[in-house]
């Protein structure tokens, strides 16, 4: 009986929003009628007039919707309590709404509401009265949450930090608010056998969360230990480097320190000295559409896989297909961060231990490639000898990846001479920004810089090695 109310309140708004054919025009274009159904309103509505009748919507709809979410969390928690996850075979109630086409940031946000609603009742009866938003409601329990786990909390306390949360403006202020409170409270010295706030392991935490443009957005709350062991790791892959033209390097603090981020990521994916997920050694895992070539060459199970994606555009073989979808190119993608552009699926296959996976248009492997394509340790030794490090900008040998200067995909043979040593910032100018490297007359690499887009015709001025490059006097520190 409830589920057919709520179906039914929900058919009806759906009517009162849906554009219906046949409709008085005068109606429907605000002629003075009586509108008959919302979209019909808010289609003819006109300035001033209505404007008391659109800013009632807004709050009125606005309540409705924090009214909704308080309903949504609060089954949720019911259908956690009765084990529907458990029998539906997901792991939790935010899974479920997961499955049910919830995005999941917003679906394990209402999980969460609706197992600590019973635990502040002045958020349950905010978001019940549809005055609290599920995200300020959510943005009040994590406070909670945070001040209760560097301090005890008594019941007076507790109802004090809560009253001074809920009468923020926003989930924002609520956190500086609970961290003010944390700050206020904690005590003076800590107790006997207790753990300083500064030093306690248990409050860790990382978050990961992918934008709206697929970037990932990283956030930790480290104690100092593991925050000095990460500064320790970052320090000396976060100097500055010249730019390949000798001058200062041009990166900002930030993107310095997210490029040594990355880095012990890569090196840590590149030992055999780690845990196994699934049994086998974690890697990353390129999936590449058959029927997609690029620069005119095809994937397909004959060849490596993947072996087109380096570079160029993506254009797609003559298919039997005649849905619109499946004349469409299809991009290859990651495990975990999906969709990529042909040129950086190509970098990643080049620079990391890399698992390929071809499939058909129902997403079922073809062929699984080889999970790595490196020089040999022969050859990078030679390489280190004769680079000495990124031949762009001289990092050490370490932190550098084994570039194939003709692409190894293209015929591009694994060898000294075909071999150049590139930093993975580096190594990403060449893949995405339009870079070349050769090997000059000398036996060492030179790089070209990318055409300059105002000015097509001007002469790109070869760089050499980074082990090769000399100073002349206009180049001297100081020099006038």
């Amino acid at each position: 009986m409830l589920t057919e109310q709520v179906v039914e309140f929900a058919d009806r708004l759906a009517d009162e929003l849906t554009a219906h054919t046949g409709c008085d025009d005068d109606v429907a274009g605000g002629g003075g009628g009586d509108p008959g159904t919302l979209l019909e309103f808010l289609q003819g509505a006109a300035a001033v007039t209505d404007e008391r009748e659109v800013l009632g919507l807004l709050a009125g709809l606005n309540r409705l919707r924090n009214t909704v979410d308080h309903a949504l969390a609060r089954v949720t928690a019911t259908a956690e309590r009765i084990a529907i996850p458990a029998r539906k075979r997901v792991r939790s109630g935010g899974a479920l709404l997961v499955e049910l086409g919830m995005a999941p940031a917003v679906a394990y946000r209402t999980a969460r509401l609706g197992a600590a609603l019973e635990q502040v009742p002045a958020v349950t009866r905010g978001m019940r009265d549809g005055s609290v938003s599920a995200e300020f409601g959510d943005a009040v329990v994590r406070g909670l949450g945070f001040v209760g786990n560097r301090v005890a909390l008594d019941h007076d306390a507790r109802t004090q930090v809560t009253t001074s949360l809920m009468v923020q403006v926003n989930p924002a202020k609520v956190e500086a608010k609970a961290r003010e409170w944390a700050i206020r409270l904690a005590p003076a010295e800590p107790e006997a056998g207790g753990v300083p706030v500064a030093e306690d392991s248990a409050l860790n935490e990382v978050s990961l969360v992918q934008d709206d443009d697929g970037r990932v957005r990283v956030s930790m709350d480290l104690d100092v230990v593991a925050g000095e062991e990460l500064s320790v790791a970052l320090e000396p892959l976060t100097r500055p480097t010249p730019e390949p033209d000798g001058s200062s390097d041009r990166r900002s603090a930030g993107r310095r320190r997210a490029d040594a981020f990355r880095q012990v990521i890569s090196t840590y994916l590149s030992g055999s000295q780690r845990p196994e997920s699934g049994g086998v050694l974690p890697h990353v895992t390129l999936i590449v559409p058959a029927g997609l070539t690029v620069a005119g060459r095809p994937v397909d199970s004959a060849g490596e896989p993947g072996a087109a994606m380096a570079s160029g555009q993506a254009t797609v073989l003559p298919l039997p297909a005649t849905a619109w979808e499946q004349q469409v190119p299809r991009a290859p993608s990651l495990s975990f961060t999906g969709p990529v552009t042909p040129a950086t699926a190509g970098l990643v296959m080049c620079e990391a231990s890399v698992c390929v996976a071809l499939v058909d248009g129902e997403g079922v492997p073809l062929n699984m490639g080889r999970e790595a394509r490196l020089m040999t340790p022969e050859i990078r030794k030679a390489l280190h000898v004769r680079d000495r490090g990124c031949a762009m900008c001289g990092a050490p040998v370490t932190r550098c990846d084994a570039h194939h200067m003709h692409e190894w995909q293209h015929g591009g043979p694994t060898s000294l001479a075909n071999g150049v040593l590139l930093c993975r910032l580096h190594h990403g100018w060449i893949h995405q920004l339009g870079w070349e490297v050769f090997l000059g007359d000398d036996g060492h690499p030179w790089f070209l810089p990318p055409v300059d887009p105002e000015h097509p015709h001007r002469s790109r001025e070869p760089i050499q090695s980074y082990a090769r490059r000399t100073m002349n006097l206009a180049n001297l520190p100081g020099a006038a």
